[in-house]
């Protein structure tokens, strides 16, 4: 027996429809069903393609021998051949460096991170906690660079995604080992 895992209609996108009743209940807000709004987890061409990949990971289709925390890094470096860069809290001073060298691809890192994290519960209903950690941390370097680069983040989307995501309790030891999927145990 496995946990429901619920995979959206290519020519829809995004739906409450087709997404977990743990999501949906949950992350409430319209942004998270958005596939044109470029801060939302899906919005983005790069936080679309997650979702397709994604949706083929749980159903054993392409990627092979790849944990749920080791994704986000396959996607960027195995699949799009850029530079991953984990999330982590930083200094202003270093994230400063960081940024002024790498823009493009820490904040494609932090994206994948995103929208790995939210797909995961969309798909399943739940989260493994190590990527919750490291979706905790994408999105405070993504508000971090943000503000560094004076970037105003006018819709809240950052905050409420955090305070969602902090706030969402299903994680994959809620679950019998028996009931959850051999791909999120690797």
């Amino acid at each position: 027996m496995a946990i429901d895992m619920y995979f959206d209609d290519p020519e829809v996108g995004p739906d409450r429809k087709t997404s977990h009743p743990h999501f949906v209940a949950h992350f409430k807000s319209d942004f998270y069903f958005d596939c044109g709004d470029e801060e939302a987890p899906f919005g983005s061409d790069e936080g679309a393609d997650v979702l397709v990949a994604l949706e083929e990971f749980f159903q054993d289709k392409e990627v092979e021998g790849i944990s749920l925390s080791d994704f986000p890094r396959h996607i960027v470096e195995d699949q799009w051949g850029m530079m991953y860069f984990a999330p982590k809290d930083m200094d202003e001073g270093s994230l400063a460096k960081l940024v002024a060298a790498s823009e493009q691809d820490v904040w494609q890192s932090d994206q994948v991170v995103l929208a790995t994290a939210f797909g995961q519960i969309k798909i399943t209903g739940y989260i493994i906690p190590a990527l919750k950690d490291m979706a905790h941390d994408a999105l405070g370097r993504m508000k971090a660079t943000n503000d560094l680069l004076g970037h105003e983040d006018e819709f809240g989307y950052y905050d409420k995604m955090l305070y969602d995501l902090m706030t969402f309790d299903k994680t994959y030891v809620s679950v019998l080992p028996d009931l959850w999927c051999k791909r999120c145990q690797m």
